[in-house]
């Protein structure tokens, strides 16, 4: 069976749920909020990377720890945790040179040589002409 997404009426092709601009800075409590015993996680109730796997196991984890908090397991300061710094993937900063920030890419390279190219051109033609 194939979908075809972009006819989705709600996710709008993509792969995360097609808000207006402000509804989850608006509404993204109420999103999180537990309905009696039903308490949601996915991505679109995660608070960083949302959309994307890490905002779903984000959400996942804290929907976990308020579960544990209503039947009395952890207090309420232990819902929202910062994800730990992992031991097995050190944390290794970019470092960016001033003069990449400052180099083309390669298809700007490529414009910028063809341009170069068709005025050089058009001035020896006029030169010579």
């Amino acid at each position: 069976m194939e979908q075809n997404w972009m006819e989705e009426a709600f996710s709008g092709g993509c792969y995360v749920a097609l808000l207006g601009p402000g509804v989850l800075t608006s509404f993204g409590r109420e999103l999180r909020k537990p309905f009696r015993r039903v308490y949601f996680a996915g991505t679109e109730t995660a608070t960083k990377w949302n959309g994307y796997m890490d905002g779903a196991v984000e959400a996942g984890e804290r929907a976990a720890r308020e579960v544990l908090h209503a039947m009395g397991k952890i207090p309420q300061d232990q819902i929202w945790q910062e994800e730990p710094v992992s031991l097995d993937v050190p944390h290794t900063p970019v470092r960016v040179d001033p003069v990449e920030k400052f180099l083309p890419s390669i298809p700007q390279l490529l414009y910028f040589v063809l341009g170069f190219l068709v005025l050089l051109t058009a001035i020896l033609y006029a030169y010579l002409m």
